[in-house]
């Protein structure tokens, strides 16, 4: 009997590790940018969270160069399919005036079957990052700091008939 009971306790445990949700690796997109100073590159990282919709909050800490904003959400009415994301800005001076940006957006579905359209009772389940959000980000980052544009190749010329 004992070792049925031991038998039953290894398989709790064995299920209960398959069901543990495992954060997926974090995607960051990174770049070089070149600004005035940190506090102007800092501004507009804070700037730029803002305007993409992103929460700033208590996650700011410009002393580290870190910024995490809070959750921006979206919830749909089937499971799943609602989700949300947060932001993750870091960099780090290379040489005078030039900095390493490193960007992320953490991203949880909603997995709520009953109610997916109450924020009370979602049911937040990790996903994989969004890169493509994190790019658009690191571009307006980018964009407020007005960065050299890079011409591949002179146009064309037109001319008139």
């Amino acid at each position: 009997m004992d070792r049925i009971g031991t038998w039953i306790a290894c398989l709790c445990l064995v299920f209960a590790a398959s069901c543990a949700s495992e954060r997926p690796e974090p995607k960051w997109r990174d770049g070089e940018v070149a600004a005035a100073s940190e506090n102007v590159l800092w501004e507009v990282s804070v700037l730029a969270l803002d305007k993409e919709g992103y929460p700033v909050g208590a996650g700011l800490d410009p002393a580290k160069g870190i910024a995490v904003s809070g959750w921006k959400s979206s919830l749909a009415p089937f499971k799943g399919k609602g989700w949300r994301a947060r932001a993750h800005v870091k960099y780090e001076r290379t040489a005078p005036g030039r900095y390493k940006l490193e960007v992320r957006v953490e991203k949880e579905t909603n997995e709520d079957l009953v109610r997916p359209l109450d924020p009370t009772y979602a049911d937040w389940q990790p996903a994989p990052d969004d890169p493509e959000r994190a790019g658009v980000l690191l571009q307006r980052i980018r964009s407020y700091l007005g960065g050299e544009i890079d011409v591949a190749a002179p146009p064309k010329s037109r001319t008139n008939r």
